[in-house]
């Protein structure tokens, strides 16, 4: 009986350990394990309430005497004081103009330790598919800024929080109307003044580079305002890649070839200046007898705009990032931009020319952007707006 009971007490020892061990795999998949990588976020009422955190990989020059001029470090300028407001941690990373370093610098954000919370990046010559696919690997949120996809490349990227789930918007300038602008401004003073030729005005034209984007969008602007003015002839578009010093000797070549052009019309500032240095060693006299704009509202264009050997310069675009921010925080804190849409393209772009130059630099002279209340765009700032104001005059109270 004593071994009839020792056998029964063995083998119910014996089936406890059978069913006491590792539980089974389930049928059901595992939940995803959390990204270790971010910092947690304290969360209330389902907004997120910490210090946000934003890498910036700023595809221009550190060098404020480069020869591409300073609109990167405008743009820098513009997110600091907005980040500030904002009370964001914005980091700034410089590719200096070299569009593989940008992706290296994208895979290095990617693969830190400890992720920012959102990543914003420049398609500068076709570079940000890569950038974007390195945050997306990495669970990192991309933002495309200023620079966006076009043809084959928007094909194969699709429309952000698609394809590319971490991919949550961008905001695209529109380019074209900043071509446009800059067009209407040189042709309307040449033909104020009585200095062009009778039958029709000859014009020049400088682009950036054959890849990026702003480049290619804003010589279709130029050339929907030709379309407007039949009395107004191309003659040649060059290629500038962005630099003053390339565009002066582009100039001094192209008025020995074209000696009756009345206007030139180039696509950012620094290759304005550089046209206007080359008509002069030409012998021609620029706001006289040859009519030159640019764009990006650089400070050294503005001088000249004031003194009138420049007669526009288009901008106000560098202030794109003071937007980005303010749709990411509001992203961040639980209002999501995406009720509007997740790619805005909008016109960001306004002429200084003699009529309100005076105006503008009587009150951003300095550069000094904290008189711009950079909170105005956000929605959980103002928590009536219902649409997101991209308007640069109504930014700038000009």
């Amino acid at each position: 009986m004593d071994r009839f009971l020792f056998n029964i007490i063995a083998a119910g020892i014996l089936l406890m350990c059978m069913c006491g061990g590792r539980p089974a795999p389930s049928s059901a998949a595992s939940p995803p394990e959390p990204d270790m990588r971010k910092t947690p976020a304290v969360v209330t009422g389902g907004a997120q309430t910490d210090r946000m955190r934003v890498a910036f990989i700023n595809p221009g020059t550190s060098d404020p005497n480069d020869p591409t001029g300073g609109f990167w470090l405008s743009v820098s300028a513009v997110m600091k004081e907005s980040a500030r407001q904002l009370n964001i941690d914005l980091e700034i990373i410089y590719s200096e103009r070299d569009h593989i370093r940008m992706q290296q610098q994208a895979r290095e954000v990617a693969g830190r330790p400890v992720l920012p919370d959102y990543l914003i990046v420049v398609n500068e010559k076709l570079a940000a598919d890569e950038m974007v696919k390195s945050a997306d690997r990495a669970g990192l949120k991309v933002f495309v800024m200023s620079n966006g996809f076009s043809g084959e490349q928007a094909i194969q990227m699709g429309r952000p929080r698609d394809k590319y789930k971490n991919w949550i918007g961008s905001l695209i300038p529109d380019n074209r109307f900043g071509g446009y602008q800059i067009a209407r401004g040189i042709i309307d003073r040449a033909a104020k003044t009585g200095a062009a030729r009778v039958d029709r005005i000859r014009l020049l034209a400088i682009s950036g580079d054959p890849a990026t984007m702003a480049s290619t969008q804003r010589v279709e602007g130029l050339k929907q305002a030709l379309s407007e003015h039949p009395d107004v002839e191309l003659q040649q578009v060059f290629m500038g890649e962005w630099r003053q010093d390339r565009a002066r000797e582009q100039t001094k070549i192209a008025l020995t070839r074209y000696p009756k052009t009345d206007a030139i019309w180039a696509a950012n500032d620094p290759m304005a200046i550089g046209a206007m240095e080359g008509a002069i060693e030409a012998k021609r006299q620029p706001g006289k007898d040859i009519f030159i704009g640019g764009l990006n509202w650089d400070p050294p264009a503005l001088e000249r705009v004031k003194n009138g050997s420049l007669s526009v310069s288009v901008g106000g675009h560098f202030m794109i990032g003071g937007w980005v921010l303010a749709l990411l925080y509001d992203h961040h804190h639980g209002r999501d931009f995406a009720d509007e849409g997740v790619e805005f393209q909008c016109p960001l772009f306004g002429p200084l020319d003699s009529k309100n130059i005076d105006a503008f630099l009587g009150k951003f002279g300095d550069r000094n952007w904290s008189k711009i209340d950079f909170t105005r765009l956000s929605k959980v700032h103002n928590t009536h707006a219902h649409k997101y104001n991209f308007s640069v005059k109504d930014l700038i109270g000009l």
